[in-house]
């Protein structure tokens, strides 16, 4: 008898309902050790076979919601992608024979934690590793070091050779007030690589090589290392913790007054 769909599995069948397409839920291997995705799509021509994962809170997570209950504060360090990087492996190889046969695969999270374990940052640090900061460093002293850009590193879960099953990362989420939406980060080194212009009907956002990057307007860490606001903190990080305090205070009392 098969399991009850889980959070995640009942949020993804809502998903295809409103975007118009077949899914069909697959039984489970009767196979020891033989695991197999859990859904196939039927894109119009096109099957494409999906793999759901779930983020479940941990006990770590629990205390940590627990504790402004109780009074206290407190703060972890997240390696970014960590949550993410055993589940993309496990997923490769329950959607290994359908990618050997050529149909295209994703892996589609959800997220049910407070983790904000899906943010981009987590899921491309998950899919090609860590990424870190290149400069040039020259022995003459008057020379200062110059920016070379950013590049991903340790700890990736697809490369050239690893886990070229899967066509893509998966990301659904339902924004608050409003319906359930997925974001596609495309696997370069895929064996069936899944074209964006066939994904882009259904897709909210998606990220790739060759594509334009969505969220490109965005602000990064460079940019904000540029701005006076992060030059304060650097400069006098207790002196710009008050003032900000000191700040928040002062409209706190402003929108408590008649």
């Amino acid at each position: 008898m098969s399991a009850p769909p889980t959070t995640s599995e009942l949020a993804f069948e809502a998903w295809c309902r409103a975007q118009g397409v077949t899914c069909r839920r697959i039984r489970e291997s009767r196979i020891p050790g033989h695991k197999r995705p859990d859904y196939a799509l039927h894109l119009r021509t096109h099957g494409c076979f999906v793999e759901i994962k779930e983020l479940d809170e941990t006990h770590e997570d629990v205390a940590l919601l627990g504790q402004p209950h109780s009074g206290g504060a407190g703060f972890r360090w997240i390696d970014p992608g960590a949550r993410l990087r055993r589940p993309i492996r496990a997923a490769s190889s329950q959607l290994r024979e359908a990618s050997k046969r050529g149909f295209p695969t994703i892996v589609c999270f959800f997220d049910k934690t407070i983790g904000f374990h899906l943010e981009r940052v987590h899921v491309l640090q998950a899919m090609f590793g860590r990424e870190t900061l290149h400069f040039e460093v020259s022995d003459d002293p008057a020379h200062e070091p110059r920016f070379l850009g950013m590049r991903y590193g340790k700890k990736a879960a697809l490369t050239r050779q690893d886990n070229t099953s899967i066509s893509a990362v998966a990301v659904m989420r339902q924004p608050s007030g409003s319906a359930l939406a997925i974001d596609l980060y495309h696997n370069p080194h895929a064996r069936v690589p899944i074209p964006p212009t066939r994904a882009a009907p259904l897709v909210r956002k998606q990220y790739g090589e060759g594509l334009d990057d969505p969220d490109h307007r965005k602000p990064t860490v460079l940019d904000l290392m540029r701005t006076s606001d992060w030059q304060e903190w650097l400069d006098d990080p207790k002196g710009k913790c008050d003032r900000e305090i000191e700040a928040c205070l002062r409209e706190f009392r402003a929108a408590q007054s008649p």
